[in-house]
């Protein structure tokens, strides 16, 4: 009996630790596409565009990132520990700028007529679907998760040396004709 109640206290802490750890993403992106609205648009066009180049070259900024948080963290001391999380911290929220264009792009794709009055609509529903993915065990998890950080990185700083103007993401969704609607006949 103890161990049952041990058992599903501990699957209740873990799965609401998931639900908040995925809640402070979309929270971050939603902040990134707020404070950064030009960069999230040309990290998303980077991701329509070049996604396997902002990928490769996310894969070189993380690797350099990665490689001066270990140097950091264990040639410098404490220091170096502090330093090492201070630079984490801000490559976290430099990738999730480029994460931000990325899952605006996935929103995007899905596209809702609730769009046109409200765009960032794309980021959340991208958000989202990004979240169910990265669910799966192993495969979301240490595949679509850290591609999805690498790819941000990359493609936000693909985004330094574009001016953005040639074909930049559309805010709002061309508007679609409804057909019209007849009146209904009377009643016999």
């Amino acid at each position: 009996m103890i161990l049952a109640e041990w058992f599903l206290g501990d699957s209740v802490a873990l799965a609401l630790s998931i639900i908040g750890f995925l809640l402070s993403f979309q929270g971050l992106w939603l902040l990134c596409r707020a404070l950064w609205p030009r960069r999230v648009e040309r990290a998303a066009q980077h991701c329509r565009d070049h996604a396997i180049a902002s990928f490769l070259l996310g894969v070189l900024i993380t690797g350099i990132v990665i490689g001066v948080l270990l140097l950091g963290a264990t040639r410098l001391g404490t220091f170096g520990q502090l330093a090492a999380w201070a630079i984490g911290g801000l490559f976290i929220i430099y990738a999730n700028i480029g994460t931000t264009g990325f899952v605006t792009h996935l929103g995007q794709r899905l596209v809702s007529p609730t769009d046109l009055e409200r765009p960032w609509r794309a980021t959340v529903r991208g958000g989202v679907a990004l979240e169910c993915a990265c669910l799966l065990p192993i495969i979301g998890w240490l595949g679509l998760f850290p591609a999805s950080i690498i790819l941000g990185a990359g493609a936000v700083t693909l985004s330094f040396f574009t001016s953005g103007r040639r074909n930049p993401v559309p805010t709002r969704l061309p508007a679609r004709e409804l057909p019209a609607l007849e009146p209904a006949e009377a009643l016999s």
